[in-house]
């Protein structure tokens, strides 16, 4: 099959995922190309801002071809009002290029005041793990999905290091 008919089989859902969306999303394998922080009216929390490229589908190989390809695309994951944050990064004698997630957990939902939801969520990264609480996050698609044979998108294909949070 040519790629080209690969690319017509796939069609994003939608350009901006939430928390909502959590159970029907995976994170496993996704790079991360850096991290920021935005401050919010409230003193107390600011958003904490991710740029990764995530992985919206595996392609199991036709034979005679025996390594997956994939559909990834560059999003800025955002965890909104995010505090007690905790990065604990291991990378021990290896080379750190990028990080990559392995899973992101949803480890805690907490009803307070007003309604107000608190999410208690890890990273779990190949070298490490992410901790915060927010009151949710919004995964913005920055690009329409490319089809490639890795798992990483080049600095060139994805439009260089970002945060923008204008969808697609």
């Amino acid at each position: 099959m040519a790629i080209s008919d690969i690319q017509e089989q796939f069609e994003l859902e939608k350009n901006i995922w939430t928390h909502a969306d959590y159970e029907q999303m995976g994170w496993h394998d996704a790079s991360i190309y850096g991290m920021t922080f935005q401050k919010t009216e409230d003193a107390w929390t600011g958003d904490f801002l991710l740029d990764i490229d995530y992985i919206f589908k595996w392609v199991h190989p036709n034979p005679p071809d025996k390594h997956f390809t994939f559909w990834i695309a560059p999003c800025t994951l955002v965890f909104k009002g995010c505090y007690d944050l905790r990065i604990n990064l291991d990378t021990n004698s290896y080379a750190v290029d990028l990080l990559e997630i392995d899973d992101l957990l949803l480890n805690n939902t907490t009803e307070l005041k007003n309604n107000f939801l608190e999410y208690d969520w890890t990273i779990d990264l190949q070298l490490g793990e992410i901790n915060l609480k927010s009151s949710g996050f919004e995964q913005i698609v920055r690009k329409q999905p490319m089809y490639i044979d890795g798992q990483v998108l080049s600095l060139e294909q994805r439009g260089g290091i970002s945060f923008d949070i204008q969808p697609c």
